[in-house]
């Protein structure tokens, strides 16, 4: 009886240590990880891994975010100061945009949240063990992102829910093109820069799917004098407005039905914008 779906055997074996005080999860995912053909040695808390480190030198170490005696990051740090250079992955069910920033802003390989995808997590480390060799002599740690393109694709999904939610957009997914144009970008501002990008993709869509020439645009132009992310918004909110307005030829009703608004709240974006539904109207007796 098989206890685990058929697991693809990495093409880059690696030893890992990983770190959990939930027993149950740490045994499931040592399993999977073992059944890639990593080799895995595990640790109930931060203070056991580094009792374990001094004996064991891990290719990388996957560690819980949250845990009672020690958590990943302070983990994270201590395995800096006396192990730099070594690779650093935090898990954590408690995933959100803060911790994942502060996470990269430390310097850690990657961030993943529970439940794990395990594709994502298996290729995470084989980017890692197949692409960096682990190097103890080198006390400078390379900027996060420019390392792991996986990590800036991952990094850009979660800086776009969390943009989605604050700015209302629409926008919930990248297309593929869209991925990989910001997977190749290099990011000398690191998560603050890719930040800025997503932002500014959220606010500018009007599409549930950002598009790589959306992408291209934002980082082409940001060598050049950019306003400010809410006057963007608020030009892009206008020409949207002017464009619905048409295509209901000035019947406010029709255009909040098409904006996906009630007809109160069309009608203070109106305002807002100094727009005069009647103008459309007239437009378009013009055009018949």
């Amino acid at each position: 009886m098989k206890l685990l779906p058929e697991t693809k055997v990495s093409e880059h074996p690696a030893q890992l240590l990983l770190v959990d005080d939930d027993l149950s999860l740490l045994k499931l995912l040592s399993l999977r990880l073992e059944s890639a053909g990593h080799e895995v040695v595990t640790a109930e808390s931060g203070p056991e891994a580094l009792e374990i480190l001094k004996q064991f030198t891990p290719d990388l170490v996957l560690s819980d975010l949250r845990m009672d005696e020690m958590d990943g990051l302070a983990l994270f740090e201590e395995i800096q100061q006396s192990y730099p250079g070594l690779p650093v992955i935090i898990l954590t069910a408690h995933g959100t945009i803060p911790d994942a920033v502060q996470a990269t802003r430390c310097g850690v390989a990657g961030f993943l949240t529970k439940p794990v995808d395990k594709n994502q997590l298996f290729s995470l480390i084989d980017e890692l063990k197949g692409t960096r060799p682990v190097d103890t002599s080198n006390k400078d740690y390379p900027d996060v992102l420019n390392r792991s393109p996986l990590l800036v694709q991952l990094m850009a999904k979660q800086l776009l829910n969390e943009a989605a939610n604050r700015l209302e957009s629409q926008a919930n997914g990248f297309a593929p093109e869209a991925l990989e144009l910001l997977a190749k970008t290099p990011w000398p501002g690191s998560v603050r820069q890719l930040q800025g990008v997503i932002e500014q993709c959220a606010g500018l869509t009007n599409q549930p799917m950002i598009t790589a020439e959306l992408v291209n645009r934002i980082l082409t132009d940001e060598t050049t004098d950019l306003p400010h992310l809410s006057e963007a918004r608020a030009e892009f909110e206008k020409a949207y407005l002017i464009k619905v307005l048409r295509l209901a030829e000035g019947k406010v009703t029709k255009a909040a039905e098409l904006a996906g608004r009630n007809r109160t709240d069309f009608y203070k974006l109106l305002n807002k914008h100094g727009l005069e539904a009647a103008r459309f109207k007239e437009e378009a007796k013009s055009v018949k």
